[in-house]
């Protein structure tokens, strides 16, 4: 009978465990959910991690659980979005299949369109990492973990490129460069009041045209 109810309670620790993650992964989302809606109306310095807390419906110890500054709210947020990105790619098989310039623009324009309703807290992220000691800074160890899975992602898609001869070979520059183009027209659409983003979407299908038109022809030779 021992040897039983051990099994049985063995069995039953795994639910619990499970229940439990669960748990804490849904007030991690509504913690998230919270501090984004609070960033977009208040500010991201406005908001505070009290309000944060009052909105999620947690006590107020609870959020240093989860994240234990803004910071580390806004690095969640785009590493959720980074991580949504890549697997909406991936479903598109009809983009897969497309012309790299194609699936380039598609990329920077899905990302566009998924950051457009938090384009003030963006825009007061992009501000802060300006600051040498902020984890947000591009040259932060956290940030750099994230730049590191986007550029295995954009590496990818330039190999694929290159195995069917759309390109010449451009290997881990050619990532690097699409992050830092990627990033520039980030900062030009925050200054784009253009209807719709309009010139934001004129200036990307122009150059990455160009830059494909460029590197057809050979000219990555240095």
């Amino acid at each position: 009978m021992k040897t039983q109810h051990r099994q049985s309670t063995a069995k039953r620790k795994p639910q619990k465990s499970g229940k439990r993650a669960e748990n804490k992964e849904r007030t991690r989302k509504a913690i998230l959910r919270a501090a984004l809606d609070l960033f977009d109306k208040q500010g991201f310095y406005r908001a505070t991690t009290r309000s944060i807390c009052r909105k999620a419906g947690i006590a107020e110890g609870t959020l240093f659980n989860y994240f234990r500054t803004k910071e580390d709210l806004a690095l969640c947020f785009f590493e959720e979005e980074l991580a949504d990105l890549t697997d909406w790619f991936r479903r598109e098989k009809r983009l897969r299949q497309a012309p790299l310039p194609e699936k380039l623009f598609a990329i920077i324009h899905q990302h566009l369109e998924r950051i457009g309703p938090h384009e003030s807290f963006i825009g007061a992220v992009y501000l802060r990492a300006l600051h040498p000691a902020s984890k947000l800074n591009l040259l932060s160890l956290e940030s750099q973990a994230q730049n590191l899975r986007y550029l295995r992602f954009i590496h990818e898609i330039l190999s694929q490129a290159e195995a069917e001869r759309e390109i010449p070979k451009v290997g881990e520059i050619g990532a690097y460069a699409f992050a830092l183009f990627h990033l520039a027209i980030i900062t030009y659409w925050l200054q784009d009041s253009s209807p719709g983003k309009g010139k934001t979407l004129a200036l990307l299908d122009r150059c990455l045209n160009l830059a494909s038109s460029f590197l057809k022809r050979g000219g990555w030779e240095w």
